[in-house]
């Protein structure tokens, strides 16, 4: 489903972020990135979404080569792959509602189908009940969890996460990564980058970086 051939990217002319990456995800998968700060994971999410393009190599997202596709395309590819970021990339100043909705809303989906989904979404994380309140105002955790909503209420096929749970306490991590888990029982492609250890890693893929190379599965 996700391939990586000899993919390298290099910032400010000389320095590696990725170096020579070969990687392959199979549909269904479930990947943890592993390494310390500094180690190419961010980035290599962020190529996989196509938020950014390899210096060198080629990178195939459901048999589809979207190094240097243009954006329409790209656009094409999205509609299958959700983005939990580091930084939540929340609207603050929007409601819980209009936050969860907007990806549905850009798809063209019908008010009737964005209500019920929304619902839907919102009562399996348990923030149903600030449905209407402005995301600025939720805790930490609430955000991580309507960032994921957002990333997964138009049923993608992959899900790429950045640290999900690196601010969040123990009790709320374990919370987001057991819903990762489920999520990945329903068949999900899920490639996760994170520092911490979880019991989910078990039954992952770990695949070990260290100064943009992939040192260990």
């Amino acid at each position: 489903m996700i391939i990586l051939e000899g993919v390298s990217k290099v910032y400010h002319g000389s320095v590696y972020a990725l170096r020579d990456v070969s990687l392959h995800i199979k549909r269904g998968e479930c990947c943890f990135l592993r390494g310390p700060s500094g180690a190419g994971k961010t980035t290599l999410l962020k190529l996989m979404y196509a938020l950014e393009y390899p210096t060198s190599g080629q990178i195939f997202i459901q048999d589809r080569d979207i190094t240097g596709m243009d954006f329409l395309n790209i656009q094409a590819i999205r509609r299958h792959t959700g983005f939990v970021f580091q930084d939540f990339k929340l609207i603050d100043d929007w409601s819980v509602y209009d936050n969860a909705a907007v990806i549905l809303e850009i798809l063209g989906k019908t008010s009737a189908y964005i209500r019920g989904r929304v619902w839907k979404m919102l009562k399996w994380v348990g923030l149903q009940h600030r449905v209407y309140e402005r995301a600025g105002d939720l805790s930490g955790g609430e955000r991580q969890r309507l960032a994921l909503v957002r990333s997964i209420i138009h049923d993608p096929d992959i899900l790429l996460a950045d640290e999900p749970v690196g601010s969040l306490d123990d009790d709320m991590g374990r919370y987001i990564m057991n819903m990762f888990y489920r999520l990945h029982k329903k068949g999900m492609t899920m490639i996760v980058a994170s520092h911490r250890e979880d019991p989910v890693m078990d039954f992952a893929r770990v695949i070990h970086l260290d100064r943009g190379r992939i040192l260990a599965e």
